[in-house]
């Protein structure tokens, strides 16, 4: 077991993450930023960026590159161990990682994101990684020439839609509503994609196969009508769930999970702020790259006003 102490340890390397440590050590804070799978976060599972400022186009996982280069520049420390409690001692923080080390800090910025819903139907959980995903960008390749279902109806599944038509024979979308909750540009795209076909008001009730996917059963939500399709793969982006577990001990989350943050990003603990989409703010109306990098740096500077007020 180990003990490192720090100015500032930030706890997710997504584009929140990435630019927080970027002003953090602009100030030249002692900087640690912990992140357990991929650098770059939900920019990964993107395939196409065309509404962040200096790009008229780029592929999500380049951009994630560009953000992570970008915070290496200034040769901050780098963790890839899961942090599994975080723990407020006195004035300082206590990070315990699942490896068994601890990291001390005089402030801690939670950045640890969300993870994708599950379907919770029958098959889903016996099908993972047999054709059931929730990455396309990680696994649509697989799937070339196939035909493969996406399920959801926000800005992810319209996304992940488009994304696979480049590569599967068809795409079945299957929305339980009739309206899609992304902007009319996106929308407008799918609905003209020949092979983007939409089941809309139905909703998936079983994964069928054996060794992998071979088929859906779907059902009408106003007829009762079953219906049974042949595919390859199920793309399920049905919304997010908060990555808050480490947190739970200490009192800042809402009945959802998320933690609850004021304009400064800060929490109700002392010297502890939250941004991107672990976070709710009673002022929060939009989830995009360009808002989770202006969390970051709004969090990384109320951090930085903490420390210089606390000296």
């Amino acid at each position: 077991m180990s003990e490192t102490f720090y100015d500032l340890i930030i706890i997710g390397a997504g584009p929140t993450g990435l630019t927080a440590a970027i002003y953090a050590k602009r100030a030249l804070l002692k900087t640690l930023i912990f992140e357990k799978i991929i650098v770059g976060g939900k920019l990964n599972k993107t395939e196409d960026v065309d509404n962040y400022p200096g790009f008229t186009s780029i592929k999500g996982p380049e951009l994630a590159q560009k953000m992570a280069e970008h915070a290496k520049y200034y040769e901050i420390d780098w963790n890839y161990e899961e942090v599994v409690k975080l723990q407020k001692k006195e004035k300082n923080f206590l990070v315990r990682t699942g490896a068994g080390n601890i990291f001390i800090s005089k402030t801690v910025i939670v950045a640890s994101g969300a993870s994708e819903n599950k379907l919770g139907i029958k098959g889903e959980r016996e099908l993972t990684n047999l054709g059931v995903s929730y990455c396309s960008i990680c696994d649509g390749f697989l799937f070339r020439n196939q035909e493969v279902a996406v399920v959801g109806g926000g800005y992810s599944a319209l996304e992940t839609a488009l994304y696979l038509s480049n590569i599967a024979s068809k795409v079945y979308l299957v929305h339980r509503r009739t309206d899609f909750r992304a902007e009319k540009k996106i929308i407008e795209k799918v609905k003209d994609n020949p092979k983007i076909i939409l089941f809309l008001e139905f909703v998936l009730i079983e994964i069928k196969g054996r060794n992998k996917v071979e088929k859906i059963v779907m059902r009408n939500l106003l007829s009762g009508e079953e219906k049974e399709l042949l595919v390859a793969a199920v793309f399920p982006c049905i919304g997010l769930s908060p990555l808050s577990n480490l947190v739970h001990e200490l009192g800042i989350c809402d009945s959802h999970n998320y933690v609850k943050i004021n304009e400064d990003c800060s929490t109700s603990v002392a010297g502890l702020f939250a941004a991107g989409d672990v976070t709710q703010g009673e002022k929060k109306k939009i989830k995009q790259i360009v808002t989770a990098v202006a969390e970051g740096a709004i969090a990384a500077q109320s951090a930085i006003k903490y420390l210089k007020d606390n000296e």
